[in-house]
């Protein structure tokens, strides 16, 4: 279902996700599932989901290798953006704007320090 949605430009993000998640609840020692839905989360919440889901894949009991690099991806581009966001000077902004941009400044600026206490050792 993920490949039909990714391929064939069918909408099946929702029946590919829900099949991660009955394979988890069959065999939830398997991470692969959840480097599954790291994928589809794509970069929602300015990645935040997907760092998770990675996360969870890796500290499985059977943990799938492509993980890791997905993630060091992951954290590649929170520095990036983390970087741009200390460039940006504060403007004024209507309070809805000021709102969003603090969520953005909130979860690049987490996912930049996520990146920053995980161990270098892949």
């Amino acid at each position: 279902a993920r490949y039909q949605n990714e391929l064939a430009g069918v909408d099946t993000e929702l029946l590919a996700e829900r099949f991660y998640y009955q394979a988890l609840s069959v065999a939830p020692q398997i991470g692969m599932p959840f480097n599954q839905l790291g994928t589809l989360a794509g970069s929602k919440y300015y990645n935040v989901e997907a760092t998770y889901c990675y996360l969870r894949c890796i500290q499985s009991e059977v943990s799938f290798e492509g993980a890791y690099g997905n993630l060091k991806r992951l954290y590649d581009k929170a520095a990036k953006m983390y970087q741009q966001l200390k460039k940006c000077e504060a403007r004024r902004l209507s309070p809805s704007k000021k709102r969003g941009k603090d969520i953005k400044r909130l979860l690049v600026s987490f996912m930049y320090l996520q990146s920053l206490l995980q161990p270098k050792s892949r």
